[in-house]
């Protein structure tokens, strides 16, 4: 059994997006006989972490995971790529997919040629990579795509609003679903703690994050639900109309289970690359004034969904032989 150490483990941030991915990278890994011996999480200062450079000690392979996390030079993007010249590394490979890579340091390609095999997660961001580091480097849409939604078909009512990481996002699409009849807000995130199920004072402690969360202090706000799981957040969008959202995880699953989405910019130009790639164009990616009257149908055309189709198929075929490329690394 090869034996990997696993960076930047996303399923910490309580998201049911990067939840779905870590455990499709996990099993991905594992269909490949490779093992996870350790994980590092989101934001680990993993270089003082004894556990994890312990682990990595016993290791044959590195993996780091992407994600969003490679952009604007941020300093947690080049803790993870630090990893390629650090000592405890010695001379294991290392393979770092499912990537977005915008706006860093050119000095950072002194990372990313120390790194034996790149996946990023969208064209650009492949692009980017490949013009530092001068080698190939490949790209396959988001392993959130990786494999189906295994949702059984559900019809279809209303309008689920989702949240955003920016602050003032989160208020414009908490105001969209004021606006909206019967609309729900279910965000991307969910709460583990048992308080926010209790019988009395769930429902009174979730109308005040709510409240909190999204800075709007309605007298009266919409229907706000926490998907306890992946697959619940999953059949939620499944049996929606239309998901209006600000989450690049919630766009993919929308895909992923064939819903109409609406789209407010994210952090990075995440979703227009998504929508780029998968040959879509960027009308569903509305500014602030759209919501003001925000739509409580826009269907996909049947060009729309072939597009999908086909781009859920390639995250599919593509995520398979990353996986068998990542365990021949480990064997030389």
């Amino acid at each position: 059994m090869i034996k990997a150490v696993l960076m930047n483990d996303t399923a910490t941030r309580y998201h049911h997006g990067c939840a779905r991915v870590m455990r499709l990278l996990v099993a991905g890994l594992q269909r490949q006989g490779v093992e996870v011996i350790a994980r590092s999480a989101a934001r680990n200062d993993w270089d003082q972490d004894e556990a994890f450079l312990a682990a990595l000690e016993r290791a044959d392979l590195i993996v780091i995971n992407g994600e969003g996390t490679l952009h604007h030079g941020k300093p947690e993007g080049e803790k993870l790529l630090k990893v390629a010249l650090h000592p405890a590394r010695g001379r294991r490979p290392i393979a770092l997919i499912n990537a977005l890579y915008q706006d860093n340091p050119l000095d950072w390609a002194r990372y990313l040629t120390e790194i034996n095999l790149i996946a990023a997660r969208d064209s650009d961001s492949a692009r980017s990579m490949q013009q530092a580091t001068q080698n190939a480097v490949r790209w396959l849409p988001d392993l959130s795509l990786s494999a189906p939604a295994e949702v059984a078909p559900l019809p279809r009512h209303g309008v689920i609003v989702g949240d955003s990481v920016r602050f003032e996002k989160r208020r414009v699409l908490a105001r969209a679903a004021q606006r909206l009849a019967e609309a729900r807000f279910i965000p991307t995130k969910t709460l583990r703690g048992r308080i926010w199920t209790l019988p009395v004072i769930g429902p009174l402690a979730r109308a005040g994050l709510y409240r909190l969360y999204n800075g709007v202090l309605p007298l009266r706000g919409p229907q706000f639900e926490m998907a306890p799981n992946e697959a619940a957040y999953l059949r939620d969008i499944a049996a929606a109309e239309l998901h209006i959202t600000g989450r690049f995880h919630a766009v993919c699953l929308s895909m992923l289970v064939e819903t109409p989405f609406l789209a407010l910019s994210s952090n990075a130009s995440k979703i227009e690359r998504l929508l780029r790639d998968a040959g879509m164009d960027a009308s569903r990616i509305v500014g602030e004034e759209a919501l003001e009257t925000p739509p409580s149908a826009m269907p996909y055309s049947d060009e729309e969904l072939r597009l999908i189709r086909a781009f859920c198929a390639k995250a599919q075929n593509d995520a398979d032989q990353l996986f068998k490329d990542i365990a021949a690394l480990a064997q030389g």
